[in-house]
């Protein structure tokens, strides 16, 4: 996932600038202006401006796919081991001419034709998705709100990949984040007050931060 995503959204090489913050490297930093002050401590009270986008998932790795979607389908996480042998990607995942009620039936082994029309049904849903809210499209922005974001780090006020970026900022520091739907809003996605989806389901997320106030 994060190989794919940063080359494609920046020249740079992968291993030349983004940092991974992850084990994992499923959340990802660019430091795009060097900061001056401090990097605040657990407990701080951090204040960034930030700028949030939806980045898709048609990049998803088979390791995305069977970590951060299938692991969330009731009952089906059992297929893991088909998905890798059928090397079952993002694209894949979302071609609709490919993944079928028969592939599934004849190739990953499900023998519940039920369990094979929830399953395409849901690769349906993300693929939908992809062409209702595409990637590249904002979803949240301080400006826009007309304020900046204010939480004490490691409170779990924040998704983990801002928590986890503003933990690694200089003050003055603005860096480009990356991370992958279980590092963001997850299987539920995040809706305003009102039900509208703001971001949808399993959607990964790159994020514009800066860290303009630290205060222990």
């Amino acid at each position: 996932f994060t190989r794919k995503m940063v080359n494609g959204a920046e020249s740079a090489s992968f291993d030349e600038k983004w940092i991974p913050l992850t084990d994992n490297e499923k959340v990802c930093k660019l430091i795009l202006e060097e900061g001056t002050g401090g990097i605040p401590v657990q407990g701080s009270t951090v204040e960034l401006e930030y700028t949030g986008t939806l980045l898709g998932e048609a990049d998803w790795t088979t390791q995305d796919v069977t970590e951060c979607w299938l692991s969330q389908l009731q009952g089906l996480d059992h297929l893991k081991s088909a998905f890798v042998q059928n090397d079952i990607d993002g694209s894949k995942l979302m071609d609709t001419s490919y993944f079928t009620e028969e592939f599934c039936l004849e190739q990953l082994g499900l023998s519940n034709k039920i369990q094979a029309k929830k399953l395409v049904m849901a690769a349906k849903r993300l693929a939908k998705q992809q062409e209702d809210i595409p990637p590249g499209m904002l979803f949240d922005s301080s400006s826009e709100r007309g304020k900046n974001f204010s939480f004490i780090l490691g409170n779990g006020k924040a998704i983990k990949a801002v928590d986890l970026a503003a933990g690694t900022m200089k003050v003055g520091e603005k860096s480009k984040v990356v991370c992958r739907a279980d590092y963001a809003y997850g299987s539920e996605g995040l809706r305003t007050s009102k039900g509208d989806v703001l971001v949808p389901p399993f959607a990964n997320l790159c994020f514009e931060l800066k860290l303009v106030r630290s205060e222990t």
